[in-house]
């Protein structure tokens, strides 16, 4: 095996418990594609099952990433339904995605922005304000 790191060696003894203890394995492998990862009405997934948007990124070693984030994939829509089933309708009291945005005067079709809110009164009383240039 080389030379570990006592951080390794570790690792290598506590796998066999955390393999054990997991509901996923080598012949039901966890991924994005999961049942326990896609927003399918459940409380456990999250995801949507054909817009994959980003997970994560690996950094190089000049301090980039290698696979930077693109937005232009991610599921923004509403009827997209992103999330798992508390997220989406509450739980306890808490509200879920569907009781905000029921409330809310901002929304998909009316998004919060720079103009939504006068904020003139609050400068005439000395509030500091930076002029766009």
């Amino acid at each position: 095996m080389g030379k570990q790191t006592c951080l390794e060696k570790a690792g290598i003894t506590a796998r066999h418990d955390e393999i054990v203890r997991s509901d996923y394995n080598i012949e039901n492998a966890y991924s994005s594609v999961h049942k326990d990862a896609i927003s399918d009405g459940d409380a456990q997934g999250k995801g949507h099952p054909t817009v994959k948007g980003h997970t994560h990124w690996t950094p190089s070693c000049d301090g980039t990433a290698n696979n930077m984030i693109k937005y232009d994939n991610f599921a923004t829509s509403p009827s997209d339904q992103i999330g798992g089933l508390y997220d989406v309708k509450g739980r306890n009291g808490i509200p879920g995605r569907d009781e905000q945005m029921a409330r809310s005067i901002y929304n998909y079709e009316q998004p919060y922005g720079p103009t939504s809110v006068d904020t003139s009164a609050n400068q005439q009383d000395g509030q500091y304000f930076m002029e766009n240039k």
